[in-house]
């Protein structure tokens, strides 16, 4: 195949053309998209046309795929899919996060496939957490690098199923700074929500660090914000970005995205 690399942001986001994520992927293929990944952390595919089959085929390019921890939302037949669908209980995740950050072994990427899209509005916007560390003066920065988060399910899902608390729900620690595993540069990791409390902090001091940090880190110049056409699918590298839903939509139309998250490395700290 040959592949043409577009940058849609000075800091992130690149729009891959010339792949059919249907069809097989070869290997070379697979290693420019991985290599695609790391640099750019976010990548847009335009009119694709998936099975279920075909989308975890095309996902395994990335990593072998994970199952989800809500598996109440997850689709029947193909249980490595989750569905993203307010219809179905969900709230639009606005806050900014990156993907299960309570497994030993989080998602390198998580892949959203454009189903069903409203007329106007409900976009995700990906950080790049890379830059955002950049960013932070040397002293905080050190900082940083000797914290480590305690992760957990989130605790204001109330419709989580029994199995999938004691399967998930186990503390699980990890750096607040983790090197990424292909690019090898550092970046922020957490998720404000799954994290129980930082070590050495209660729980509540925990939180409005952590809030205080994406208050002061997240800035516009940092932020891809995808506009959904049916058929895109969207690529965002978990190891150093953190993303949101937006949930400006009218919710008589249906907004329906598969989510595949598939697994990455044990994040090493900085």
């Amino acid at each position: 195949m040959a592949i043409t690399i577009t940058p849609l942001r000075p800091t992130l986001g690149a729009e891959i053309s010339g792949v059919d994520l249907s069809r097989p992927l070869d290997a070379a293929t697979k290693d420019a998209l991985s290599r695609a990944l790391a640099e750019h952390l976010a990548l847009v595919f335009h009119d694709q046309s998936l099975t279920p089959e075909q989308y975890l085929a095309a996902a395994a390019a990335f990593g072998p795929p994970m199952r989800q921890h809500y598996s109440q939302h997850n689709m029947p037949d193909h249980p490595d899919i989750g569905l993203v669908w307010h219809r179905n209980g969900q709230q639009p995740a606005e806050r900014w996060h990156t993907d299960h950050t309570n497994r030993e072994r989080p998602p390198a990427a998580t892949m959203l496939y454009g189903v069903e899209i409203p007329s106007r509005g409900g976009g995700t916007s990906v950080a790049n957490m890379r830059a955002a560390y950049a960013a932070l003066p040397d002293a905080e920065q050190a900082k940083l690098r000797e914290l480590r988060t305690v992760n957990t399910l989130d605790d204001h899902h109330k419709d989580v199923r029994p199995e999938d608390a004691e399967k998930f729900g186990k503390p699980i620690m990890h750096p607040m700074v983790r090197i990424h595993p292909v690019h090898g540069s550092p970046a922020m990791y957490f998720h404000i929500t799954k994290t129980a409390y930082i070590e050495g902090m209660s729980p509540g001091d925990s939180r409005a660090y952590l809030a205080d940090l994406l208050d002061r880190m997240i800035r516009p110049e940092i932020v891809y914000t995808h506009q959904w056409r049916k058929g895109d699918v969207l690529v965002i590298d978990d190891r150093a970005t953190m993303h949101r839903a937006h949930g400006d939509y009218d919710r008589s139309e249906s907004r329906i995205l598969w989510r595949i998250i598939v697994e990455g490395d044990r994040p090493m700290a900085a």
